[in-house]
């Protein structure tokens, strides 16, 4: 039968509460629901009506999927437009599609192997209720953009044209069922040899996620939001989000080519219940029971050897019964199953994921295969009396426990509504033990390489955290490194004798920040695939290795809002008109006609974001200052910044004659909103925050801290001259929004410096700041004593202008003396130029001389009692920085003479003002502070 078996050798996903198969594996094993209960305001944010959230039938539960609408479109080559339009089903698809084939150790890239795709999707609800109710494209329902980015059509082939992979590339659709179903075409296709690998999985996103559901009586939704298949209070299913997939391969080829097994499909099978039941969406139990003996006849395995099902397992009244004695009738039918076999059901822990379900119950039972580990079946109590569970060879257990004897067998079933149902036979790959090389006789090459220099630094990182923390065998490590990677097109390389060489070799990296393909030795000049003939691999294994970093950003278009029939703002401040939406509008449109003339882009939405479609902190000043003249709006530059769509901003003018014309001032603005203590990052010296908005753009990290950012108060600057006065003045306002400590406190170069006096202030009143994070802040110690007299500053603000692409007008500075401030803003003006332009540069350089002026004369006068995490530029100042500050004093390991603790340095790609600047850039910094956040939870 081995010319026949399937072996697993890959598999990716994303789940409800779990964003990896190792957090859904921990998650299984823990006993964890991810079923969750949403907040009123979450139900009524997601489009349920105040009537149905009221409703005591109503049920605010679900399994929502973290950051559905994150995607790294650059790295799938797809523009910001498509990937808006595109399904988010099909993005998550061929993420994991991606992600699988690497951990299967078989890259897109690897030449010869014929790779085919079996995929399967639910319903576009994206399609629905978003992008048709968007008057954008709404008229454009048919056109070929939008039926390309949505159609279940194209899911499949999508992967196949992005991966270059050349097989069979097929979606199958059988409801509940598909995915499963799709793994069974995929393991026949690979025994008729027209596919060498195989991707099957499916994905399941119902948008909006977080609506709830009305219980009915009978229906097939549980009444409380809780999930208990088998269960005596099982009264229905729970709907969850999520995509798995798997890369199979011929297990005669997996084993040749070394490759992690996972388990090993020796029957699947396929049926339909036709019409030998009550209803069309009714289960059909000998429809089931025909797909459970074919599985086990196919197999070849006697079913006396499986010890664990994965049901069906809906938890519905009708369902479960049915599939048990289909279950337990095709069993004894061929021999009967381990004695005490244990049964189990996903869907109590995830919920049901419709399309996708099926391949999560398989990678469930692979993984309880693959590690010998029967999680604990949660949500259970006492029987369903219906099931006659003591009539059965089954058992359920609520521990998680190691298996009494080994393991050798299990299997999975998988029934779509309509009555296609699906059951696969699966068996444990028993490989032949070996300990790890301790020692080898020569070096070995080790060789990473990713899409950009910020991919490769965050691919050196996880590469160093997981040597670290499983120890792999070495000559393993180098081989799947040589040979279970793509070649991309930046790339580092070394050699190492043992595991602690590498884990040096990495931290080098990382701390240098520099690849060395092409360095003067043969090995490292060689490419990727000559390498690996050059060493002795001959008992070398494929291992699980850390997916390559993607860098994923927010891809969504919002639906319209439907609007009253006022042609005045709402009591919410909603911009309404008669007879159409917001964007329809005449103020949105005015606010588009000014993004699309200083932007140069045509056509924007009114939901796309200023950040996306490329502008910055210097271009909003003029178009706020053309908001302010032609629509005679308040807004600032900060509160500008922390808006960014047209419909936002035409909203909060609305908004503002609720408020008289003029409106508090604001210095706090949310960045990245979430639950816990947020970190408070003070503003750098131009008293902006546009640098933050966009470090936290794309942030997916589960734990991350909500991040709230403070603008200078410039409204205040007579009152606030120096340094430990701007501290004292922004401790005030963080604790409006949060009174009491542990406080999170952080900033970007002159912001920094104000962080520190905060924490050293708050510490003298007794108060925790339990983190410090700076980005590029020089230490006091460059600052202090450096000329801040107005001509000093008049003279330095030209360059560091130009330092951020803010140059001087050559022919208004030609022939004149340059010994004021305003001398600077007055030859700083362009044609076109509007008074209010000139006027929000003033502002902006006045602050910057406030700064520079506090920057000199500030010492601080005691340590932080603590740790502290600095990003520092690694092409360290500019010139013109440089200039500003004292000779030989920039070092920025001179931080830790002013605290008590550790200071840890990470290198961020970019001098002090581009690190906030280019995509890579602001990407490395994002991958730092992810680490950081993964490390200390701050």
């Amino acid at each position: 039968m081995t010319d026949q078996a399937v072996a697993i050798v890959g598999m990716a996903g994303k789940f409800p509460g779990a964003d990896t198969v190792d957090d859904f594996w921990a998650n299984l094993k823990d006993g964890v629901s991810s079923i969750r209960s949403f907040s009123r305001s979450e139900v009524l944010a997601a489009g349920t009506s105040e009537s149905v959230a009221a409703d005591p039938s109503f049920v605010a539960s679900g399994g929502d999927l973290d950051g559905a609408e994150l995607f790294d479109a650059a790295f799938f080559r797809m523009t910001p437009r498509e990937a808006e339009l595109t399904d988010p089903q099909h993005r998550l698809f061929l993420t994991c599609a991606y992600q699988a084939l690497l951990d299967a150790g078989n890259p897109p890239g690897a030449s010869g192997r014929q790779v085919g795709v079996f995929a399967s999707g639910s319903y576009n609800t994206y399609l629905l209720a978003n992008i048709l109710r968007n008057k954008e494209f709404s008229e454009a329902a048919l056109s070929h953009p939008v039926i390309i980015g949505n159609d279940k059509d194209f899911l499949a082939s999508r992967v196949s044209y992005k991966l270059n992979l050349t097989g069979p590339s097929i979606t199958v659709q059988t409801a509940c069922s598909s995915s499963l179903a799709s793994v069974h075409l995929a393991c026949a296709s690979l025994q008729r040899a027209e596919t060498d690998v195989a991707i099957a999985g499916g994905v399941s996103i119902t948008i909006p996620q977080k609506s709830g559901y009305v219980y009915q009586e009978g229906g097939v939704f549980s009444s409380d939001g809780a999930c208990r298949p088998f269960d005596k209070k099982a009264d229905g299913m729970v709907k969850g989000n999520g995509c798995g997939v798997v890369v199979l391969k011929r297990l005669s080829d997996a084993v040749k080519d070394r490759d992690r097994i996972y388990a090993v499909i020796r029957g699947v099978a396929t049926s339909n219940d036709g019409s030998t039941k009550i209803g069309f969406a009714a289960p059909g139990p000998d429809g089931q029971r025909r797909a459970i003996k074919s599985a086990l006849v196919a197999s070849g395995i006697p079913s006396s050897r499986i010890g664990y099902v994965e049901a069906h397992g809906t938890g519905t009244a009708l369902g479960d019964p049915v599939e048990l004695r289909a279950l337990a009738k095709a069993y004894k039918e061929a021999g009967g199953p381990q004695l005490n076999c244990e049964l189990g059901s996903v869907k109590a822990n995830v919920g049901h994921l419709d399309a996708a379900a099926g391949v999560v119950g398989l990678i469930k039972t692979a993984l309880i295969l693959y590690h010998q580990i029967v999680p604990q079946q949660i949500n259970f109590d006492e029987p369903n009396p219906h099931l006659a569970l003591d009539k059965t060879p089954f058992v359920i257990s609520t521990k998680t426990r190691p298996t009494d004897l080994p393991l050798t067998a299990a299997a999975v079933s998988s029934f779509g509504l309509g009555g296609t149902n699906t059951h696969c036979v699966l068996e444990a790959f028993s490989a032949d033990q070996r300990e790890k090389r301790r020692e080898v006789p020569y070096a070995y090459p080790f060789v990473f390489s990713a899409q950009s220099p910020a991919a490769l630094t965050e691919a050196a990182r996880r590469l160093l955290g997981y040597v670290a923390l499983h120890q792999p065998d070495l000559v393993d490590l180098s081989y799947t490194l040589l040979t279970g990677r793509d070649s991309l097109e930046h790339r580092h390389a070394f050699l190492a004798c043992n595991l602690k060489e590498v884990e040096a070799a990495l931290a080098e990296f990382l701390s240098e920040g520099q690849s060395n393909i092409g360095s003067s030795s043969h090995s490292l000049r060689a490419s990727i695939a000559d390498l690996s003939g050059e060493f002795d691999f001959s008992s070398a294994r494929k291992i699980s290795l850390p997916a390559h970093p993607l860098f994923e950003e927010p891809f969504w278009i919002e639906p319209d809002k439907k609007l009253g029939p006022s042609s005045h703002a709402s009591a919410d401040g909603e911009i309404r008109r008669a007879g159409g939406d917001a964007d329809g509008g005449e103020i949105v449109d005015r606010v588009i006609g000014i993004f699309e003339r200083h932007l140069g882009i045509s056509h924007i939405s009114p939901d796309q974001s200023y950040y996306r479609l490329g502008g910055d902190s210097l271009l909003a000043v003029q178009i706020v200052s053309e908001l302010r003249d032609s629509l005679q709006t308040d807004i600032r530059l900060d509160e500008f910044l922390s808006l960014l769509t047209a419909r936002a901003i035409a909203n909060r003018i609305a908004r503002q004659g609720d408020h008289g014309g003029s409106r508090d001032q604001t210095e706090i603005q949310w960045i990245r909103k979430g639950g816990g203590n947020p970190l408070f990052l003070m503003p750098p010296g131009g008293g902006t925050t546009f640098c933050y908005a966009q470090l936290a753009s794309g942030d997916s990290i589960p734990h991350a801290p909500p991040i709230a950012a403070l603008s200078f108060p410039q409204h205040l600057a007579g009152n606030v001259r120096s340094v430990r006065d701007l501290a004292a003045h922004y401790i005030q306002q963080i604790r409006k929004m949060q009174p009491q400590g542990p406080y999170r406190l952080g900033g970007y170069s002159f912001g920094g410096v104000v962080a520190f006096e905060m924490a050293v202030q708050m510490q003298r009143k007794g108060e925790k700041v339990e983190s410090l994070l700076l980005f590029d802040s020089f230490t006091p110690d460059a600052h202090v004593g450096a000329p801040n007299t107005e001509p000093d500053i008049a003279a330095m603000l030209p360059d560091l202008l130009q330092d951020i692409g803010l140059s001087m007008n050559i022919d208004l500075a030609r022939g004149r003396e340059i010994s004021t401030v305003e001398d600077v803003v007055l030859c700083m003006k362009r044609p076109g130029w509007s008074d209010s332009t000139v006027q929000e540069y003033r502002r902006l350089v006045e602050i910057w001389r406030h700064n520079l002026e506090a920057l000199s004369g500030y010492y601080p006068d005691s340590q932080f009692i603590g740790d502290v995490n600095l990003i520092r530029a690694e092409e360290g100042p500019t010139p013109a920085i440089a200039r500003s500050l004292r000779e030989g004093s920039d070092s920025p390991e001179t931080w830790g003479n002013h605290i008590t603790g550790r200071l840890t340095i990470f290198n961020a790609p970019g001098n002090h003002f581009t690190m906030f600047g280019a995509r890579d850039n602001i990407a490395a910094l994002r991958t730092i502070c992810n680490s950081i956040f993964g490390r200390s939870s701050v």
